[in-house]
C-alpha cells in the first residue's frame, strides 16, 4: 500500500518545522513503536509528494475486549500495557531513560501509588455511576 504523508497535525503547536520527507518521518515513528517490523515499510517520493509504502494487510489479529468474559479482562489490560511500555521503551535513548528511572525504589514506589490511587477513584466513579444510575438521575439500558 502507498498512503500519502503529510504534516503532523501536533507540528503547529508543538513548534516542529516541516521535516525533511514526511513519508520517513511517519515511518521512523512506526519503526520505534512496532514490536514487529512491517518488512515493506519505507518511503518514497511522486512528483514531490512524500508518501509511505506499507503492508496492505498485515494479518495480524484483533481482540474485541467486549467479548471478553470477566475472568479474562485482567490477562487483556496486563498484556495490553505490557505492550505499550515496550513500545514506549523504544522510543527513546536506554541511557535516557535507565537515567531518568534511577537506581533505587522511587520510580516504583511512585508508580505503584498512582495505580492504586488511580484504582481507588475508579471505584470511586463506578460506584457514582451505580448511585446516579439506581436513582434515575442518568439513564441507562440494563440487563444487556
Amino acid at each position: 500500500q502507498v498512503k500519502e504523508s503529510r504534516r503532523s497535525a501536533l507540528a503547529p503547536y508543538l513548534g516542529i518545522g516541516d521535516a525533511e520527507h514526511e513519508g520517513r518521518r511517519v515511518v521512523f515513528g512506526q519503526k520505534v513503536m512496532q514490536a514487529v517490523a512491517d518488512s515493506l515499510l519505507g518511503w518514497t517520493t511522486v512528483d514531490g509528494r512524500h508518501f509511505q509504502v506499507r503492508q496492505f494487510r498485515n494479518m495480524k489479529g484483533s481482540i474485541d475486549a467486549s467479548t471478553l468474559p470477566a475472568d479474562q479482562i485482567d490477562d487483556y489490560a496486563r498484556m495490553t500495557g505490557a505492550l505499550l511500555a515496550r513500545a514506549h521503551s523504544h522510543s527513546v535513548d536506554p541511557k535516557l531513560l535507565a537515567g531518568y528511572c534511577g537506581k533505587n525504589d522511587k520510580l516504583d514506589e511512585a508508580v505503584a501509588g498512582f495505580a492504586v490511587a488511580y484504582a481507588d477513584q475508579t471505584e470511586r466513579d463506578f460506584e457514582e455511576l451505580l448511585t446516579a444510575v439506581k436513582s434515575g438521575r442518568l439513564p441507562a439500558e440494563t440487563g444487556i
